[in-house]
């Protein structure tokens, strides 16, 4: 991990992308808001954000919806929240609202979700530094070559994401351009989504 992070160091002067962080979601398998719940002392959505806050972009945007005051309670400072009225209809949702309101001059915007708590800031650096330097259209973190969250895409592929419909993410996009794309291949345990209690119990043990 320190090699990632030392190319972390060189990719922060890339500030040209943006972060959607998806914090949208109703948690139907933890049974009450997952986002919320405490991990060593922090909100669970509060993790994911601060990785992308360090990941030298220019701006971090968290979609949030189910009980969207308390999860922006929950936020650090320094992000915009946008409500996603719609959050209902799916992660594809959430994904467009979240791109509508990037700032113009974004070159790229890698897209996160809220309860992968262990990605490491190096991680959407990299997936951008992918995009802005190494000419690919899209970059995402891959175990064992199969594509995962997060991901990153250049502004040519805005328009796709939204026109993006249902509940299946950005799985559309990345796979109509995977020959393309660049996959960096990440530990899988960072990787790791809190879905249900028994996660969470998992990464609070020492």
């Amino acid at each position: 991990m320190k090699d990632l992070y030392r190319h972390g160091h060189h990719v922060v002067v890339l500030s040209r992308f943006s972060v959607v962080v998806l914090a949208a979601g109703g948690s139907r398998r933890m049974g009450s808001n997952k986002l919320l719940k405490t991990l060593s002392g922090k909100p669970l959505v509060s993790w994911s954000v601060e990785a992308a806050l360090s990941s030298g972009c220019a701006e971090v945007v968290v979609v949030v919806g189910h009980e969207a005051e308390r999860v922006k309670g929950a936020l650090p400072p320094g992000v915009r929240p946008v409500v996603n009225k719609e959050w209902g209809a799916g992660i594809s949702s959430s994904i467009k609202r979240g791109v509508q309101e990037i700032s113009q001059d974004s070159e790229a915007v890698v897209i996160m979700v809220a309860d992968q708590p262990l990605v490491h800031p190096a991680i959407p650096a990299l997936l951008a530094s992918l995009v802005l330097q190494g000419g690919h259209p899209l970059s995402c973190a891959s175990v064992k070559g199969e594509p995962r969250n997060p991901a990153a895409f250049h502004r040519s592929l805005y328009n796709e994401l939204l026109g993006l419909e249902g509940d299946r993410g950005a799985k559309s996009v990345i796979f109509r351009h995977l020959p393309e794309a660049a996959l960096l291949e990440v530990p899988e345990d960072m990787l790791m989504d809190v879905d249900t209690l028994e996660d969470l119990e998992r990464l609070t043990k020492p």
